[in-house]
């Protein structure tokens, strides 16, 4: 149940931490683009 659990707790932490740095770059990048526009161009 040991090594069960630490590959698949890790496994799924790794997806987990993954999804949250994606959220937050791709919201980031929406507002940084949505904020000023015709700024950056």
């Amino acid at each position: 149940m040991m090594s069960d659990f630490d590959g698949t707790g890790f496994a799924e932490l790794l997806i987990v931490v993954i999804l949250v740095v994606l959220f937050v770059f791709g919201s980031s990048d929406i507002e940084g683009l949505t904020d000023s526009p015709s700024s950056s161009s």
